[in-house]
């Protein structure tokens, strides 16, 4: 039988991860306080973003929509790159506070999806809601962080160097992808080696999206006595079949 990929196992790992989770959460999943607020909109889609502008903002009602006064105490985000802002007053039952929630989009080109969660009364009643929206990269930082074009993408490098490579060892490398384009692109990769290994994470990359290329090269599997080589990974639009751009990877063999 054949032995599954290493991106084969990679793909059962977050499942396992979720089964885990879920276990963990079981006994406290179904014994949490309603939600006191109800935001409007429900959600917030910043929309496309241009790096260079700088950060965003957009406004949100709150709406206390539990049978007491509340007061929101504290607000948390996902990362560092969104903030939240609040009002300390008491919300009657119905009352409604505006809240701000702020995104910065330098360094952090494609789409996101964030959340910001605040936290009402001595409970502290958790209530989430959704951040998201595209960043186009300024030119500068397009140009410095995916310097290599190949059509309507562009790459962090159009070529890796390994480096030398033990034949005990396996070794990932990586390769940023940008979609410089206003369309939708479905991806697959392929090598023309077998101790080289490719997949691409997601496989297909919304307008403006990014991804990424994992190789894993694996030393026991570099055949010969030649201590250099190279080989290739090749970058496929899915629809078509069409190869976009090969990459080519170099390295050397460690010999003791």
């Amino acid at each position: 039988m054949k032995k599954p990929s290493f991106f084969a196992k990679l793909s059962v790992i977050p499942a396992l991860l979720g089964c885990a989770m879920l276990s963990a959460m079981a006994p406290t999943a179904y014994s949490q306080i309603e939600k006191s607020l109800r935001f409007i909109p429900e959600n917030v889609d910043f929309g496309v973003i241009n790096e260079e502008d700088g950060k965003v903002k957009r406004t949100v009602k709150a709406v206390n929509i539990s049978q007491d006064s509340t007061f929101i105490i504290s607000a948390r985000t996902s990362c560092g790159c969104s903030a939240a802002e609040y009002p300390d007053d008491v919300l009657a039952p119905g009352d409604t506070a505006i809240v701000t929630l702020t995104y910065d989009p330098v360094n952090r080109p494609g789409k996101f999806l964030k959340t910001a969660k605040f936290f009402t009364g001595k409970e502290r009643i958790g209530n989430s809601i959704k951040l998201s929206g595209t960043v186009i990269p300024s030119q500068k930082n397009l140009d410095r962080v995916y310097p290599d074009k190949a059509g309507r993408l562009r790459l962090s490098s159009a070529f890796i160097n390994a480096g030398e490579v033990s034949r005990q060892e396996a070794r990932p490398l990586f390769v940023g992808i940008y979609n410089d384009s206003d369309r939708q692109i479905a991806l697959s990769a392929e090598t023309d080696s077998y101790p080289l290994e490719a997949g691409i994470t997601p496989d297909t990359i919304e307008p403006f999206g990014v991804a990424t290329l994992t190789l894993m090269l694996k030393g026991r599997n570099i055949a010969g006595k030649e201590n250099e080589f190279m080989f290739k990974a090749f970058l496929i639009e899915t629809e078509s079949g069409d190869t976009i751009t090969s990459i080519p990877v170099g390295g050397y063999v460690k010999t003791n």
